[in-house]
């Protein structure tokens, strides 16, 4: 399996003497071209520093990540990945369209090259008839689908995803979680996924990777071997929940108590977002 991300003994730490807390401790993983994977865990347990190390929001404190075989930074100032945040972090002055395009433009792409790219994006998150909307007059369902086109326009080999679906409702929420798998399949794009959610986790992914409390551990990757592709219709089978009891067990056994990873609601923090929209990564 070639690995767009690995992970060698990667750790994290804030701050410093008595006053330190450790984050993640000794992560080992290897993500796949073209994997759909989850991270889960109960609150606090650095899901979504994990997200920031392979996004080099942060720098890991000790051990090695890598991005498509070179460091994390180094994948970051090439641009190699897209960044999907909890909020959609579009800008209310740009139209749709001129939304998905910045990426592009800050890359010094010519005008009429991103503005394809754009309208191609568009399709695929099926808006296209309103790339001349301004983000105001969308749906929060639609502002998210126009974030998605936005961080796949500069065509990333990796796709992270800050619980991007938290704040939308249940209903929203399931639908897009299907426009998601089409997307995905669409584009082949390896996606790294935090979410709260276990039925989530175990719908969309082809791995689930359970992490402990407080110090942010591996403790166990579930196989998700449900069909693809992946339909309504699937939330119903016996094969599904089994999968949802599994992770929920694993969990337990890690030390988590699944009620707490079912109601989590941490996501990057806004100034991240802020920064990496302003570099052009979403």
């Amino acid at each position: 399996m070639n690995a767009v991300v690995e992970l060698v003994g990667s750790s994290k730490t804030f701050g410093a003497g008595r006053a330190a807390t450790v984050a993640l401790q000794g992560i080992d993983l290897s993500i796949g071209v073209g994997e759909f994977v989850s991270l889960i865990g109960p609150s606090g347990c650095g899901k979504s520093t994990l997200l920031r190390l392979i996004g080099d929001l942060i720098p890991a404190t000790s051990g090695e990540v890598r991005v498509n075989g070179k460091p994390a930074a180094q994948a970051r100032r090439g641009r190699e990945y897209g960044i999907v945040f909890q909020a959609p972090v579009l800008m209310d002055w740009r139209t749709v369209d001129r939304n998905v395009e910045l990426p592009l433009e800050i890359s010094g792409v010519p005008r009429a090259e991103r503005r394809a790219r754009a309208a191609a994006m568009l399709k695929l998150v099926e808006l296209a008839d309103f790339g001349g909307r301004y983000p105001w007059q969308l749906s929060g369902g639609m502002q998210q689908r126009v974030a998605i086109a936005r961080a796949l326009a500069t065509d990333p080999a990796l796709l992270l995803m800050d619980e991007p679906f938290g704040a939308l409702d249940e209903m929203t929420r399931e639908r897009l979680n299907l426009e998601l798998m089409r997307i995905w399949r669409s584009t082949g794009t390896t996606v790294v996924f935090v979410t709260h959610s276990i039925p989530e986790a175990v719908f969309l992914s082809g791995r689930v990777v359970v992490m402990s409390a407080r110090p942010g551990r591996v403790t166990r990757v579930v196989d998700i071997d449900l069909p693809q592709p992946r339909t309504a219709e699937t939330r119903n089978q016996e094969r599904y929940f089994e999968l949802v009891t599994t992770v929920r067990a694993a969990l337990r056994a890690g030390g988590a108590d699944a009620a707490a990873a079912e109601a989590e609601g941490l996501g990057t923090e806004p100034a991240d977002a802020e920064r990496i929209v302003a570099e052009g990564l979403a």
